[in-house]
């Protein structure tokens, strides 16, 4: 048996991301679902022991495992050889199984005096472990913390390690998942990749996969902190500014960029801010991005970026950034269809996760756009894992991955597992649905119900796609506000995203295409957006995930009845998860955050959970 591992473990959103080319079958799932904690940066070791579980190998069969890293920085740097083992201890300290909590302990046991702090420790008896814990961090250092980890899981394979370029990655993963074959221009963007790359862009002619340009930000944006902010630095990219921004306006960094974007729709563009990016950034000969990093100093240093809050409205610097953010790119890539003359075009990076960007590229460049489902880092792993297949095989010997559209990829659980659980709970009533549960599901929904879903494979990446997801009706603002108030507590301008029929796309939108995964906005026909306003933004857009009954047969069935009860095949569609988690993973992850919110309802895999 042979196994190629794709294992991101830098920075945030760590991840794993297997192929078995014997089975013909793929397994990624980032840290977050196993640990809880959002964008988890510890290394994966839960996820990989996640795998070994769900899949019921036995590692004495694995043969030969093929390793690779989406970091190629990594391939000499030090390591602190028990980082895992030290970072569970810590999250164990405390005994807080979330994020929030834990960076609120955490911070809490910084700011004790050394005395309070080993009382702390005493009277939960962990003294003596947290100076093992402490004490050899800093002492020992392992400079291939990888091969280590995997020869400990699979102690009798042969094992190769490989690092690639984190852009690459990016690369490969949207080109690998796309329909396109004969040819590609593959562009990734983001805050910041290897040897301080954040944009590459590949070109893929004749099953040739050549790079054709890439742009460097070599100098930091920013270095600072004290009351203000913690964060020591920012990538000057183009990126790292739509991510600056994200801090300054009081969101968090390398996760809420997606509010800055959603607020934009309600502020005016046409400000100093707006002026003041475009001399900050431009494009040479080379098709390379400029940064000027002088000018990005001068126009946004804290002290200024203080003055620009105090002036405007957040919803007009949102506007500013979001903006040049759009007119920007639509330069760029333009300039790069016309020097490669190929229009089929493959994104991937976090710039990428911008659905209105992906909108006016698609309305005005180029009808052949695709988005890969993980555009983030923990896609990084799954690029890394097709490259370092690539060089054991070849292009055309691939073309079975892109049989599978629909990022399906992580858990699922039988119903005697979820049964077990469920009767584990004094706080639940269960009535089993069998497979009528979709039609029922509508029928809630309909009914002014707000509920979760919990079936088949998990997805992979940063939606929910109907798997792990939380429904309710398009009809009903009220519905809305209860979601973002009282489930998953996000600001009121932020948009819902609907699951649509495919059947139903021409009716609804003026122009689209067959987007599956959530990944571009379109604009819906104004006759529409008054008769089902949850599924549109202020702007008019939507950010649809267009459904067929190939992609996910008991999610059509409860769209088909939705349109049967409704009119509109459509619903609400948002991660299955109470604010501040991650999407659920497991039956008890399911219960509990039902528990913890006002959900009326969830179905896992057929059986009707509603409170005692």
């Amino acid at each position: 048996m042979e196994l190629y591992i794709g294992i991101n473990f830098s920075g945030h959103d760590t991840a794993i991301y297997v192929i078995d080319p014997q089975k013909r079958d793929v397994f990624g799932i980032s840290s977050e679902r196993v640990t809880r904690f959002k964008h988890d940066t510890i290394f994966p070791v839960a996820a990989l022991n996640k795998y070994i579980e769900y899949s019921g190998i036995k590692v004495s069969d694995v043969k030969k495992v093929v390793c690779s890293n989406p970091r190629m920085e990594q391939k000499s740097a030090k390591m602190i050889a028990n980082l895992y083992e030290r970072t569970m201890f810590m999250r164990g300290l405390f005994g807080e199984k979330y994020l929030k909590g834990f960076i609120k302990k955490e911070k809490e046991f910084r700011d004790m005096s050394e005395f309070a702090r080993v009382w702390y420790l005493l009277r939960r008896g962990k003294l003596r472990a947290y100076k093992h814990y402490i004490n050899s961090s800093e002492r020992k250092y392992q400079s291939e913390l990888l091969s280590g980890v995997i020869k400990n899981i699979f102690p009798s394979a042969e094992l190769e390690i490989l690092y690639y370029d984190h852009e690459e990655c990016h690369a490969a993963s949207s080109y690998f998942t796309s329909t396109f074959e004969e040819e590609a221009l593959l562009i990734t963007m983001d805050a910041q990749g290897d040897h301080n790359r954040f944009t590459s862009v590949y070109t893929v002619k004749n099953s040739e996969f050549k790079l054709f340009a890439s742009s460097v930000a070599p100098k930091k944006f920013y270095s600072f902190g004290g009351k203000y902010t913690n964060i020591d630095y920012f990538e000057s990219s183009v990126g790292g500014m739509y991510t600056y921004f994200t801090h300054m306006l009081g969101f968090t960094a390398n996760a809420d960029e997606g509010k800055v974007e959603a607020l934009a729709a309600f502020g005016n563009y046409n400000n100093e801010i707006y002026e003041k990016l475009w001399k900050c950034y431009s494009i040479n000969d080379r098709h390379e991005i400029v940064n000027h990093q002088e000018e990005a100093e001068l126009f946004f240093s804290l002290d200024e970026f203080k003055r620009l809050i105090k002036e405007y409205k957040k919803e007009d610097i949102s506007a500013a950034i979001q903006k040049f953010l759009e007119e920007f790119m639509l330069i760029y890539i333009r300039q790069l269809i016309e020097a490669t003359g190929i229009k089929k075009l493959c994104f991937s990076g976090g710039v990428f996760a911008n659905v209105i960007l992906n909108l006016r590229v698609f309305e005005e460049l180029t009808k052949e756009i695709y988005i890969v489902p993980a555009m983030t880092d923990d896609g990084t792993a799954e690029g890394a894992a097709y490259l370092a297949y690539l060089k054991h095989t070849s292009i055309p010997e691939m073309k079975w991955l892109k049989e599978r559209h629909m990022p399906y990829f992580g858990t699922s659980y039988t119903r005697d597992q979820i049964i077990k659980v469920l009767q584990n709970s004094n706080a639940i009533t269960v009535e089993d649905l069998k497979d009528e549960w979709p039609e029922k599901a509508a029928q809630l929904v309909v009914d002014g119900k707000v509920g979760a879903i919990f079936h088949g494979r998990m997805e992979w990446g940063p939606r929910a796609l109907g798997n792990r997801s939380i429904i309710a009706d398009c009809r009903s603002e009220e519905i809305t506000k209860k979601i973002n108030g009282s489930i998953k507590n996000r600001p009121l301008f932020q948009p819902f995203c609907p699951s649509i029929l495919e059947e139903e796309r021409d009716r609804l939108f003026e122009v689209s295409y067959p987007n599956k995964h959530m990944t571009c906005a379109f604009r819906m026909r104004q006759e529409h957006r008054e008769k089902i306003p949850a599924s549109v933004h202020v702007d008019g857009t939507g950010r649809a995930q267009f459904v067929e009954e190939s992609d996910n047969p008991n999610y059509f069935r409860y769209l088909k009845e939705m349109k049967r009860l409704t009119g509109y095949g459509v619903s609400i569609n948002t991660s299955f998860n109470k604010h501040g988690r991650t999407i659920v993973e497991t039956p008890q992850d399911a219960v509990q955050d039902f528990l913890d919110t006002n959900m009326d309802f969830v179905i896992i895999e057929g059986y009707l959970v509603t409170r005692k």
